[in-house]
C-alpha cells in the first residue's frame, strides 16, 4: 500500500511540474505576442522623457527643459529597503533611536532617488545646488553671453548704445572666469565673441588673445589687471533698472552668471542721467584697497619735479653773449641814435636782452648805455622830448623773466572756491643740475645756431595780446599721395619737410624751393635728384612703413620709426642713413628728438618708450608701465622728462635720469595721439582719438580744464606758440583749431573784445560747418575757448608746428573722395 500511495504522489508532481510550466509557456507566448503586437516606435516613459529633453535643448528651449527636468523628478521613491517606510506597502516601522541601517542616513521619501539627503529645493521643486552646478559649467557661460548678447541686440535703440558700452567688462571677466574651468571652452568663447569689441578696444583684445591658463593670466598685464582690480562703469537708473530686471527674470538661464559677475567684478555708478562727462573716470580702478588706494594718485603725482629750464653752459653763454654784443654794436652804428629818437617808435630790445630773456635771466638795464639814454626819452604832447618815469623797454623784455623769478621765489598756494586749484608743488620750477644730462661739448655750429635763434625771436611776431593778434596759419597740402603718407614733420628752422610713406621710403621737401644738392651728397644720388626735382629727395632704407620723423635741433639729422622695428638716424646733408638702432620688438609708431639734441625717444607697439643717444646703439633707458601700445612721445623744454601717449587713455611723464614715471594722468576716453608742454614747462597738453584735448598742471598733475572742436574726430598734432598763451590743433576733421590756453584757468589772458571772423573762425560757423562735412550725430558744441577754425577740403592735417617766428605752419595729404 505505501508503494502504491508513493507512486501516486510523484505521478501527481509531475502533473503539476507540466502544468506549471505550460503556463509559463503560454505566459510568454502572451508576453511575445503583446510585445509584437505593440505599434513600432513606442518607447516608456522615461525613454520620451529623455528624447523631449534632448529636442529641447537641441532647440535652444533651456527654460522649458528645465521645468521639465523639475517635474520630472516629483516621482514617488521606489521602493528601497533604506526607507523607513514606502506608499505601496504603507508599513511604519517600529519606534527606535537607532537608523534602519547601521552607518547609513536614511533618505527622505520627498527626495527622489539617487539624491543625497543634504540638497535643498526652490520654490519649483528643484534641487539648488544640482543648479548651481549646472549654472557654472563651462557651457552656460557661453550660452548666458548669448542671451545678454541677444537681449542687448533687440532692445530700444535709445538704450543699445548704453547696454553694448556694459558688456565689454563682462565679456572680460567671463573670459577670464572661464579661462580657470575650461581652457578649450574660454577659447571658443573669446573667438566667438572678441569680434564685437575689437572696434573700441581692439589693443587690449590682442593682447588677452594670448591667455590660455592661469599662469598667463597672472603675467599678462591687461588680465592681471582686470582680476585683481574692479571696473567702474557709469550706467543711467533706467538701463540698470531694465539690466537687473532681465538677468532676474532669466536667473536659471544664466542671469544669476551675469549678477555674480557684477557683484565681484564691477562697480557700477549709478545716475539719474547718463552725460558723456560722467564716464571720465570709468575703466579699472588701479588702487582700491583702503587708505592706499584713496591716495594713490596724490602719492603717485607727489614724486618731486624739477620743471625749470636747464642751465646752459657758461662758457658757451658767454661766447654767446660777446658775439651778440658785436651784433647789437653794428646794428646801433648802421642804424643811429638819432634815427631811432627822431622815428617816434619804441626801439627793439637788443640782441643780448633778448637772449638773457629767452633764458629767463634778469637783464641788465644799464649794459648798454647809448640804446638806454635813446629809449628813455619820447616824445610829449607838444611834440618835445619828455622824460618818461617809466621803463619802456626793459619793462617789457624784463616782464617774462621777472614773473618767472617771482613765481620761484614765492611759491603759495592759492584757494579759489568754486575753481581748479593750480598750484606748483615747492621747487617744482627750479632747474635741474646740469650734470645730470651728459652733452657734447658745443661747436662754433651752435654758437651760430643760437645766434640766428635769438635773431628770430627778437623778431617773432608778438601774439601775447590776443586782442591784437591771432596767428597766421600757412597750409601744406600734398598731393598724389595715394593714401600713403602715414606722417609728417617740418624742421625747426622752418626750411625743410620730411613725410614717412607705407612704401617704406621718406620724402623731402624743400618749403622755400631752394635746392637740396650739395657737394656731400653721393653722386648717384646727386644725379637722381637732377633727373627729378632738385627741391626734393627720396631716402630709402626702411623695409616697412614709416610711421614717423623728426629733425634734430640743428636741422642736420633725421630720425626716422618704421614697421620694421628700426629707428634710423640720416644725414640731412648727405641724404644717407648713417646708423639703425634696433631695440624694440614691435613697431616703432612715434620718435622724437629732444630739445637740446643728442637724445632722442621712440614709442612702440611692444608698449614701451625707450630714450637713446646717437652715440649708442642700444638703449639708455626703457619706460615700461602701459598696457597697451604707446602711441606718442614728447620731451619736456629742459630735455630731463619725456611723456608719452597711449592706447591705454593714459600719459606718463617719465624722469630719464631714474627711468621711473613721475606723473600719471588718466582721465582720457579714447587713445592719446598727440602731446605738447608749454614753453615755461608748467603746463601740459593732449590730444585724443575722440577729438577732446586736456589741459594738466604738471607740478599736481591735476586736469585744468577741456576743449572741446574736433567733434568726434582725431587730434593728430598740437603745437604752442612763443608766448605759451595759443594752441593750435590739427586734426582728422580736415581742420587747424586754435584755442586761448589761459582762458577758463586761473591764469586769464586778455580776451579779444569782438569774436575773431576769418576763414569760418566764429563758433556758429564751426558748428554749421561740422554738421555740413560730419552730421549732427558727430558734431560737438566746441567749449568757448575756441578762437578760430581753419578748414580744408579734403586734407586731415598731419602736422601743425609754431616757428621760431610765430608763423603757424601746417600740412597733410589731400584725400580724394
Amino acid at each position: 500500500m505505501s508503494s502504491q500511495n508513493s507512486q501516486q504522489q510523484q505521478q501527481q508532481r509531475g502533473q503539476q511540474r507540466q502544468q506549471q510550466n505550460a503556463g509559463q509557456s503560454q505566459a510568454q507566448a502572451q508576453a511575445q505576442a503583446q510585445a509584437q503586437s505593440r505599434p513600432a516606435g513606442q518607447f516608456s516613459a522615461q525613454d520620451l522623457n529623455r528624447i523631449v529633453l534632448e529636442y529641447l535643448n537641441k532647440k535652444g528651449y533651456h527654460r522649458t527643459e528645465a521645468m521639465l527636468r523639475a517635474e520630472s523628478g516629483r516621482t514617488a521613491t521606489q521602493p528601497s529597503k533604506d526607507s523607513p517606510g514606502t506608499a505601496k506597502n504603507g508599513k511604519v516601522p517600529e519606534l527606535t533611536t537607532e537608523p534602519p541601517m547601521p552607518g547609513k542616513g536614511a533618505k527622505p521619501v520627498s527626495n527622489p532617488a539617487g539624491y543625497s539627503s543634504g540638497s535643498k529645493r526652490d520654490a519649483d521643486g528643484g534641487l539648488v545646488s544640482k543648479q548651481l552646478e549646472s549654472m557654472n559649467t563651462p557651457e552656460n557661460y557661453i550660452r548666458a553671453f548669448t542671451l545678454l548678447k541677444n537681449w542687448v541686440n533687440t532692445s530700444l535703440e535709445i538704450y543699445q548704445s548704453e547696454l553694448r558700452y556694459i558688456m565689454y567688462p563682462i565679456f572680460i571677466y567671463l573670459f577670464l572666469d572661464l579661462v580657470k574651468k575650461d581652457v578649450i571652452v574660454a577659447r571658443r568663447f573669446f573667438d566667438k565673441f572678441s569680434g564685437e569689441f575689437k572696434v573700441l578696444h581692439g589693443s587690449e583684445i590682442n593682447r588677452l588673445f594670448s591667455v590660455n591658463s592661469v599662469d598667463h593670466i597672472r603675467e599678462n598685464e591687461i588680465a592681471s589687471a582686470f582680476e585683481s582690480n574692479r571696473y567702474r562703469i557709469t550706467i543711467s537708473r533706467t538701463v540698470f533698472g531694465l539690466l537687473l530686471y532681465f538677468l532676474n527674470e532669466n536667473e536659471s538661464m544664466g542671469g544669476a552668471l551675469v549678477i555674480s559677475i557684477f557683484n565681484e567684478h564691477i562697480q557700477p555708478n549709478v545716475v539719474t542721467t547718463l552725460e558723456s562727462k560722467d564716464k571720465l573716470s570709468d575703466g579699472i580702478e588701479i588702487l582700491t584697497d583702503g587708505e592706499k588706494g584713496k591716495n594713490a594718485d596724490l602719492e603717485l603725482n607727489s614724486a618731486p619735479v624739477k620743471l625749470g629750464p636747464f642751465p646752459q653752459d657758461e662758457d658757451f653763454v658767454k661766447e654767446v653773449e660777446t658775439e651778440l654784443k658785436i651784433k647789437d654794436d653794428q646794428e646801433a652804428a648802421a642804424q643811429g641814435v638819432s634815427e631811432s629818437n627822431d622815428s617816434g617808435e619804441t626801439a627793439k630790445p637788443t640782441l643780448v636782452q633778448e637772449f638773457k630773456k629767452m633764458n629767463n635771466q634778469p637783464v641788465d638795464t644799464e649794459s648798454n648805455s647809448k640804446d638806454e639814454k635813446s629809449t628813455e626819452r619820447s616824445v610829449g604832447p607838444e611834440g618835445g622830448e619828455t622824460p618818461k618815469a617809466e621803463k619802456p623797454v626793459t619793462s617789457d623784455t624784463n616782464k617774462f623773466a621777472e614773473d618767472i623769478i617771482i613765481k620761484q621765489e614765492q611759491q603759495k598756494p592759492v584757494q579759489v572756491e568754486g575753481e581748479i586749484k593750480v598750484t606748483e608743488l615747492p621747487g617744482s620750477m627750479e632747474s635741474p643740475p646740469r650734470e645730470i644730462l651728459p652733452l657734447p661739448p658745443k661747436t662754433t655750429y651752435d654758437i651760430k645756431l643760437e645766434i640766428q635763434k635769438v635773431k628770430e625771436s627778437r623778431d617773432a611776431i608778438k601774439m601775447d595780446n590776443l586782442q591784437l593778434a591771432l596767428p597766421t596759419v600757412c597750409m601744406y597740402t600734398f598731393h598724389n599721395t595715394n593714401r600713403d603718407m602715414t606722417s609728417l614733420e617740418f624742421s625747426d628752422d622752418s626750411r625743410l619737410a620730411a613725410a614717412g610713406f607705407q612704401d617704406s621710403y621718406i620724402k623731402l621737401w624743400s618749403l622755400d624751393g631752394s635746392s637740396l644738392i650739395s657737394n656731400k651728397i653721393p653722386s648717384y644720388k646727386r644725379k637722381e635728384m637732377e633727373t627729378t626735382d632738385p627741391a626734393t629727395s627720396t631716402l630709402i632704407g626702411h623695409s616697412g612703413s614709416v610711421y614717423s620723423t623728426s629733425f634734430s635741433p640743428d636741422s642736420r639729422f633725421l630720425l626716422s620709426g618704421s614697421e620694421d622695428k628700426t629707428v634710423r638716424l640720416w644725414s640731412l646733408d648727405t641724404h644717407t642713413a648713417l646708423v639703425s638702432y634696433k631695440g624694440h620688438n614691435h613697431p616703432v609708431w612715434d620718435v622724437k628728438f629732444s630739445p637740446l639734441g643728442h637724445y632722442f625717444a621712440t614709442a612702440s607697439h611692444d608698449q614701451t618708450a625707450r630714450l637713446w643717444s646717437c652715440d649708442h646703439i642700444y638703449p639708455l633707458r626703457i619706460f615700461a608701465g602701459h598696457l597697451s601700445d604707446v602711441d606718442t612721445v614728447s620731451f619736456h623744454p629742459n630735455g630731463c622728462y619725456v611723456f608719452t601717449g597711449s592706447s591705454d587713455k593714459t600719459c606718463r611723464m617719465w624722469d630719464i635720469s631714474t627711468g621711473d614715471s613721475v606723473r600719471y594722468f588718466w582721465v582720457h576716453t579714447a587713445p592719446i595721439l598727440s602731446t605738447v608742454v608749454t614753453p615755461d614747462g608748467r603746463w601740459l597738453c593732449t590730444g585724443s582719438d575722440d577729438g577732446l584735448i586736456n589741459l594738466w598742471d604738471i607740478g599736481t598733475g591735476k586736469r585744468i580744464k577741456q576743449m572741446r572742436g574736433h567733434g568726434k574726430n582725431a587730434v593728430h598734432s598740437l603745437t604752442l606758440n612763443k608766448e605759451g598763451n595759443v594752441l593750435l590743433s590739427g586734426g582728422a576733421d580736415h581742420s587747424v583749431r586754435v584755442w586761448d590756453l589761459k582762458k577758463a584757468t586761473n591764469e586769464p589772458g586778455l580776451e579779444p573784445e569782438q569774436p575773431f571772423i576769418g576763414h569760418i573762425g566764429d563758433v556758429t560757423a564751426s558748428i554749421n560747418q561740422d554738421v555740413k562735412d560730419f552730421g549732427r550725430r558727430r558734431t560737438i558744441i566746441p567749449t568757448t575757448d575756441l578762437l578760430s577754425s581753419f578748414y580744408t577740403k579734403q586734407t586731415p592735417v598731419f602736422k601743425v608746428k609754431f616757428t621760431r617766428n610765430n608763423l603757424a605752419l601746417s600740412g597733410g595729404p589731400f584725400r580724394e573722395v
